[in-house]
């Protein structure tokens, strides 16, 4: 594997079933990056996915595609896939159902 400068990220396919988020778009993320927390989590109901906003009436994302290459920054320490605060796994599934706060969404692909 080549070595990564600071700011590189590997890229997974995001699956995201918070549709009520402003970046969900067909259950894709159309946020410019991603940043899951869980600095202290154990197990995945421990983690957050900081980037969520709920959608409010009237709000539409500008990006009309979900993205395939979103970074994610990954908080969770513990997590397998976490390689100095970057997520390494290749797909990343995001819950959340009716969430109104971050704190109401985990990273389902946490692994200890």
């Amino acid at each position: 594997m080549l070595p990564r400068m600071k700011g590189d990220y590997a890229m997974a396919e995001i699956k995201c079933t918070v549709t009520n988020c402003y970046y969900n778009k067909r259950l894709g993320c159309t946020a410019p990056t991603i940043t899951v927390d869980g600095r202290n989590a154990d197990e995945s109901r421990s983690t957050k996915c900081d980037t969520f906003i709920e959608q409010k009436p009237g709000m539409r994302s500008s990006v009309n595609e979900p993205k395939d290459n979103t970074p994610i920054s990954c908080m969770a320490v513990k997590c397998v896939y976490n390689d100095d605060e970057r997520c390494e796994a290749t797909d990343i599934v995001i819950n959340g159902k009716n969430a109104k706060e971050p704190e109401e969404t985990s990273c389902s692909t946490f692994r200890t």
